[in-house]
């Protein structure tokens, strides 16, 4: 209830336009996750063909590269931007205030990436070996910087950025098979998808301006550094984060072959793809409906997490098994004979769908909006070192094969970590008790997509 507006609730206690929009943010999202799975089946058998394991070692090892910088532009915007935007969505003012400063702040920490990627690059023989390389790597950064998607996510307009995301891999399908006609050509991968990503980066700002009003104003001096101030914890969290979830194709790159970099990077592109489908379909559907629930009060907010637990446990198994059973199809049919080898470091892996969809619940929507951001960082931090010592230890003995280990082991360790972290608070997010309002959340989520008209 609000300024004595009655507001519909399902069995469950979610407000029914609530509901209306996680559910066709859900269905708009998920339907282009079909077609973001399916041209790859198109594109990367071409590649892989041509290039081979060791020349898609070195793609992938730039793009782990890359990401740091990558890392460092978004420095946590986007999350405390959706989380502050999501919770007082009606406010106009502080969404161009919020808006700009994130803009802003991008702006000036893609130069200061900029600087540092130059000096790095060039120092290092190993990486000045393939500048060229790295630079159409680089270049991706520049759609980080005017990337707007954490807008649409904050006004629940998830079906715009499905659109947006959907357009970047049809540009890079067809960019591939008219680039890539030998191994010698291997860099256009990585140059098609910065490209691609610069030109919906710049349409997806330009009609979101348009439709939700946005004006910038460059922010004063005292507004940036308060917001570099308030968002340095998510920064240093998310730093922590692509630590121990990133680092292993980088570590595996610089003590190991560019083959067994080839062959990590094959046996993970599937469970890669189901990860994409938990954090866009779901987490980037869910975040901005939980952190408006905790704007309404903590008690409803943790209502919400425990409604959603359930259902996100059960399809996230169902997708585990899923991987385990298709890994030799989708190898052979993706990779061929060459990649064999990547069939046991997909069902080593097969359980991050799973393990991962429940750290986001405890972390991203829990720890985050229950605003223990502090403690949030602290698990990450020790989990980025438990990472990188176990990356280091199994790399150097079992190559790719142990890079696989290490990133399941030290997942489970944050999934583990966060959920004892929100008992000892005192927070159940996880009981028995709980599973009949979920079962309901799930059914009313349900009757909604199936009710839904179709948009015009």
């Amino acid at each position: 209830m609000s300024n004595d507006i009655t507001i519909v609730k399902n069995e469950a206690g979610v407000a029914k336009p609530t509901m209306k929009r996680f559910a066709v943010n859900v269905a708009s999202l998920f339907s282009v996750q079909i077609a973001n799975f399916l041209l790859p089946l198109l594109t990367v058998p071409y590649v892989v063909r041509i290039i081979g394991p060791d020349k898609l070692g070195l793609l992938n090892f730039s793009q782990a590269y890359v990401t740091y910088f990558s890392l460092l532009i978004n420095y946590g915007f986007d999350m405390a931007a959706v989380r502050s935007i999501a919770a007082n969505r009606d406010d106009k003012e502080a969404t161009n205030r919020i808006f700009s400063q994130v803009m802003a702040g991008k702006a000036l920490l893609w130069v200061l990436s900029t600087i540092v990627f130059t000096i790095v690059t060039m120092a290092n023989p190993e990486f000045r070996g393939h500048l060229f390389l790295h630079v159409c790597t680089y270049l991706v950064c520049i759609g980080t910087v005017l990337s707007p998607f954490w807008l649409y996510q904050a006004m629940e307009d998830l079906g715009r950025v499905a659109i947006f995301n959907l357009a970047v891999k049809l540009i890079l399908s067809l960019s591939v098979f008219l680039l890539i006609h030998k191994a010698e050509d291997y860099f256009y991968q990585n140059l098609a998808i910065s490209a691609s990503q610069i030109i919906v980066s710049v349409a997806a700002l330009y009609v979101a301006m348009r439709r939700f009003h946005i004006k910038f104003t460059w922010p004063t001096g005292p507004e940036l550094r308060t917001r570099f101030k308030e968002d340095r914890t998510i920064f240093f969290s998310s730093v922590m984060i692509t630590i121990y979830a990133s680092s292993n194709v980088f570590i595996l790159g610089l003590i190991s072959l560019p083959y067994n970099v080839g062959i990590y990077s094959a046996g993970t592109r599937l469970e890669s793809m189901a990860d994409s489908f938990v954090g866009l379909a779901l987490n980037q559907a869910l975040f901005p409906v939980v952190a408006q629930a905790f704007g309404q009060g903590r008690e409803q907010g943790l209502k919400m997490v425990r409604t959603t637990f359930f259902p996100l446990f059960f399809l996230m198994v169902l997708v585990a098994i899923g991987l385990w059973i298709v890994a030799p199809f989708f190898i052979t049919l993706l990779y061929g004979a060459k990649f064999q080898e990547a069939i046991t470091i997909l069902r080593i892996v097969c359980v991050l769908p799973l393990i991962i969809g429940l750290s986001s619940l405890f972390g991203l929507h829990t720890m985050l909006n229950l605003r223990l951001d502090r403690a949030f960082f602290m698990v990450t931090a020790v989990g980025s070192v438990v990472g990188l010592g176990l990356n280091l230890l199994l790399v150097n003995r079992f190559a790719h094969i142990g890079a696989a280990y290490a990133l399941v082991l030290t997942e489970l360790y944050i999934t583990l970590a966060m959920y004892g972290y929100l008992r000892w608070k005192g927070y159940d997010v996880v009981k028995l008790s709980h599973l009949h309002e979920a079962i309901a959340f799930t059914k009313a989520r349900a009757q909604t997509l199936l009710n839904r008209k179709p948009s015009v």
